[in-house]
């Protein structure tokens, strides 16, 4: 084996990945960054997360690199260009983790709905409500809009539509209809802002989607509404959230993603009573991460025998130009 390519990264996210690549090639796993870089010239495969930024200067000293996999649905962490520039494929984990962050949006969901944070701390400290109607909501009959219909967004329909009776609208650049069962409308974004009780993004971030939830966005929303991010920080405005949930513009917010990440202690949206936070965990899962292990895994095999792996961001040389994964269709 010691003629065999070499695979690089962070420690592989399950053993069955690891498995499934040491049974062909050598695998080393660091868990510091910087020795990742450093190794990175005698690579063949990198195997990728955050916190592991791949930049063009990384790429440039890459010589033998063939393909970056990357553990996860987002790319925003590599420099695509670069790696195509070089030739270097670029894969990600098609739908690998869609379900476990469609699931962690519906408990946001569910957190707004019934106080759950709020309620909780309350009864520890002595306080036992409240327990009036008015207090709290139900999901269903509610009109939920999915900003990026990827396979997050198919995962949420899914369980929005047939678990909770929710209205779902999908959200498409063009406004094209999405053939799902699930999704009773697609809308574009301005139209489905104006509509929905609750919205939830689901898009990679990218300089297209870079604030595409902005001010003005927001003002389109109904003061009962919630909005739910769990794509990455930046999509959002926080400054022009923070405001709006302030102004009583907007009912409440369910964020697992910020920018920076982590967040300040002092960020101004912690300090709201009606924003329930997560730490970047949505797609944090055991099911998850073993999917996750396996798709890169097996998308960096398939790319050093020659064949198209499922996953492709960036296809090797002489294929068709760059894909952006999620972005609306």
């Amino acid at each position: 084996m010691n003629d065999a390519p070499l695979v690089l990264g962070l420690p592989l996210l399950h053993a069955a990945g690891r498995d499934l690549l040491s049974a062909r090639y050598r695998v080393v796993e660091l868990e510091d960054p910087a020795q990742v870089e450093e190794r990175l010239p005698e690579a063949d495969a990198l195997y990728c997360y955050p916190p592991l930024t791949v930049s063009a200067r990384m790429i440039e000293r890459a010589g033998r690199l063939k393909v970056i996999a990357a553990a996860g649905s987002g790319v925003d962490h590599i420099d695509l260009q670069a790696a195509a520039d070089a030739g270097i494929a670029v894969t990600h984990a098609v739908g690998a983790g869609a379900l476990s962050v469609a699931e962690h949006a519906i408990g946001h969901m569910l957190c707004l709905a019934k106080r759950l944070v709020e309620i909780d701390r309350a009864l520890r400290e002595g306080r036992f409500g409240p327990r009036e109607a008015e207090a709290y909501e139900e999901l269903s009959g509610r009109t939920l809009a999915i900003v990026g219909f990827g396979a997050i967004g198919r995962a949420l329909a899914r369980i929005a539509a047939r678990g909770f009776e929710m209205d779902v609208i999908a959200v498409t650049r063009s406004g094209t209809p999405v053939d799902d069962p699930n999704v009773r409308r697609t809308l574009p974004l301005r139209d489905a802002l104006a509509a929905a009780d609750v919205v939830s993004v689901h898009v990679p971030l990218m300089p297209s989607t870079r604030g595409l939830i902005g001010r003005e966005e927001l003002r389109r929303m109904k003061p009962t509404a919630w909005l739910i991010d769990t794509s990455r920080g930046g999509v959002v405005d926080s400054a022009a959230l923070h405001d709006m949930l302030v102004a009583g513009r907007l009912a409440g917010a369910g964020l697992d993603v910020f920018e920076p990440e982590p967040p300040p202690v002092d960020a101004p949206l912690l300090a709201l009573p009606n924003v329930v936070v997560s730490p970047h965990c949505a797609g944090i899962t055991r099911a998850a991460y073993r999917r996750l292990s396996l798709s890169a895994a097996n998308d960096i095999d398939q790319v050093l025998r020659g064949m198209r792996p499922a996953g492709l961001v960036v296809p090797p040389p002489r294929s068709p130009s760059i894909a952006h994964p999620g972005e609306l269709p």
